[in-house]
C-alpha cells in the first residue's frame, strides 16, 4: 500500500469485468477515470461486444444506441482491452468461444467484475407454456436483433398474437410485429426478421396486464410512438374506474405517471374520427391474468389460444395495489403466437454466490458477500430493472468500492492480467476477438447496410463474424 501511495508513477494493477454490455462498459470507464494505475480487460462470450445495446434496444430505436459511441471511446483507451469470444464461468453451449474458469480469472486480476446481465427469462409457470408458438419477448427480441444464438420465427400463418406483460419490451414487441418495412427503413433489423415481417400475416396483438392503467410498467415515450403508427390502430381496454378522480389523484404523486395516465386515457376515449380502419390493431387490454395456453384444434402440439382470467384490484387506487383473479371470470383468447413479457432473469456462474430467489449475485454496494476481490454490476447486481443510463449511478457505485479497497490495500499486488492466462487460451486454439477485430466487423455491417438503405446489416452467424474479425 505505501508503494500504491507513493510520489512515483501510479502503480499498474489490473481488473477483469465478465460481460460488454452497458454496466460492464460504464464501470470500466469509472475505473480508468479514477485511478490512473488501473488496466481493465473486458471478457464478452461473443465476438461482437455492447450487450444489450445490440440485442436488446429495438432496431427502430437508433439515437438510443448512440451509446455505443462512448463505450467505443471507453475500449480504446490504451488502459483497457477487449477480449472476444471467450466463456467464463459456464463453457460456450455452442463451442465457439473459449471457456476460462471464474476461479483462474481471479487468480489472475486483482479484482473481477461480474456484469454479464440476464440472459435468461421469467417463466408463467401455468399450463401449455411449452407449447410451439409460446416463447419468451427476449427470445422474439433477439430473432429480430440478429443475436446469434436467436431462434426462427415464421408469422406466415399468425394473425393474432398475444403478450403476456405490458412493460416497454412488450410495446417494442407489439410495435415490431405490427411494424411496415417503410417503418423499419433505416434501423438496423436483421435482414432474417425483415423478410419474414414482410411476409407476416398479423393483424392483432393483445397485450395482456395483469393490473390496471395507473400499473402500467411502459413509458409515455414508448406508449407515444403506438399512438403514430399510419397502418396501426391502437387501442386500450380497462375497468370503469381505470381513470376515476381517485385514480388520477395517486396518479398525480409522479409526474411522468400522471402524463402517461392522461395519455392513456385518451387512447381509451378517441376523438371523433379516429376510429378508421386500419389493417393492424393493437390492443392494450388491463386487469387480464393469463390462466393457461390451450393446445390449437388443429394441431395439439402448438397454441391455439390463451385461457384468460379478469382480475380485481384490493385496496385504494396505489402502486402497491395488488390483483386477485376473479373466480368465473375466464374466456378463451384465440392466438397463433403468445410471448410472455415479464422479466429477465440471471443465470448464476460456477464460482461464484447467486441468490435464486432475487436472481442477483449477493452483494453490498457491488462487493459480492465474502469473495474478496470479487464485484457485481448491473442487472446481475441489482435486478433486470430500470434504463441503459440506470446503469451509469450502478456502475459508479461498484467502481467506488473497487478503487476503495485497492487503495487501502485490501486487493492483492497486480499480477499479469490477461497475459497470465494466454496459455490458458491458446490451448484451446478458439480466435480470440480484440477491438480491432470489433471494428472490421462494425465496419463491414455498415457497409452492407449503406447498400440496402439502413443504419447497418448486422452479422448473425458467429462464424462469419470470426471470419471478419480475425481478417
Amino acid at each position: 500500500m505505501l508503494r500504491r501511495l507513493s510520489g512515483g508513477a501510479a502503480a499498474k494493477w489490473r481488473v477483469a469485468v465478465v460481460g460488454s454490455g452497458p454496466a460492464g462498459f460504464y464501470t470500466a470507464d469509472q475505473l480508468l477515470k479514477g485511478d490512473p494505475g488501473v488496466h481493465v480487460d473486458i471478457y464478452e462470450r461473443l465476438p461482437v461486444p455492447f450487450g444489450l445495446v445490440r440485442y436488446g434496444v429495438a432496431p427502430d430505436h437508433q439515437t438510443v444506441k448512440h451509446v455505443t459511441r462512448r463505450f467505443t471511446q471507453i475500449a480504446s483507451d490504451e488502459r483497457c482491452r477487449l477480449i472476444g469470444n471467450v466463456s467464463v464461468g459456464m463453457p460456450d453451449p455452442s463451442a465457439t468461444a473459449a471457456h476460462l474458469p471464474l476461479p483462474a480469472l481471479r487468480e489472475a486480476y486483482d479484482g473481477v467484475i461480474l456484469s454479464y446481465g440476464a440472459s435468461a427469462d421469467r417463466a408463467l409457470g401455468v399450463s401449455g407454456e411449452g407449447l410451439a408458438g409460446v416463447c419468451s419477448a427476449r427470445s422474439f427480441v433477439e430473432w429480430y436483433n440478429g443475436h446469434p444464438d436467436g431462434e426462427p420465427f415464421d408469422l406466415s400463418k399468425v394473425e393474432t398474437a398475444v403478450v403476456v406483460g405490458n412493460g416497454n419490451v412488450a410495446l417494442d414487441c407489439a410495435r415490431i410485429l405490427c411494424a411496415t418495412p417503410d417503418e423499419l427503413q433505416g434501423s438496423d433489423v436483421a435482414a432474417r426478421a425483415a423478410a419474414e415481417l414482410a411476409r407476416s400475416s398479423v393483424r392483432q396483438v393483445v397485450l395482456l396486464g395483469r393490473r390496471a392503467p395507473l400499473h402500467a410498467a411502459f413509458t409515455i415515450k414508448e406508449l407515444r410512438e403506438l399512438t403514430k403508427r399510419a397502418g396501426c390502430r391502437l387501442t386500450l381496454e380497462a375497468e370503469a374506474d381505470a381513470f376515476s378522480e381517485a385514480v388520477v389523484a395517486a396518479a398525480a404523486r409522479e409526474g411522468a405517471r400522471s402524463r402517461l395516465l392522461e395519455l392513456m386515457r385518451k387512447v381509451a376515449t378517441p376523438a371523433d374520427g379516429e376510429e378508421e380502419n386500419r389493417p393492424k390493431t393493437i390492443r392494450l387490454q388491463f386487469q387480464r391474468s393469463p390462466k393457461a395456453f390451450v393446445p390449437s384444434a388443429s394441431d395439439p402440439r402448438a397454441v391455439g389460444g390463451v385461457t384468460v382470467c379478469r382480475t380485481a384490484l384490493e385496496g385504494p387506487p396505489s402502486a402497491a395495489q395488488r390483483a386477485v383473479e376473479i373466480d368465473g371470470s375466464e374466456y378463451e383468447l384465440p392466438c397463433e403466437l403468445a410471448m410472455r413479457s415479464v422479466g429477465y432473469k440471471s443465470l448464476p456462474i460456477d464460482g461464484a454466490p447467486f441468490d435464486e430467489k432475487r436472481g442477483i449475485v449477493p452483494n453490498s454496494l457491488g462487493r459480492v458477500a465474502g469473495e474478496n476481490g470479487l464485484y457485481v454490476a448491473g442487472w446481475l447486481k441489482r435486478g433486470p430493472s430500470g434504463v441503459i443510463l440506470t446503469n451509469v449511478n450502478d456502475a459508479a457505485e461498484t467502481a467506488a468500492s473497487v478503487l476503495e479497497d485497492w487503495r487501502a490495500g485490501v486487493l492483492g499486488a497486480a499480477r499479469g492480467g490477461a497475459n497470465a492466462i494466454d496459455a490458458l487460451l491458446a490451448e484451446q486454439g478458439k480466435p480470440i476477438v480484440g477491438f480491432d477485430g470489433w471494428r472490421r466487423v462494425d465496419e463491414e455491417e455498415v457497409r452492407r447496410g449503406a447498400l440496402v438503405n439502413k443504419a447497418r446489416e448486422k452479422v448473425v452467424s458467429k462464424a462469419e463474424m470470426l471470419e471478419i474479425a480475425m481478417k
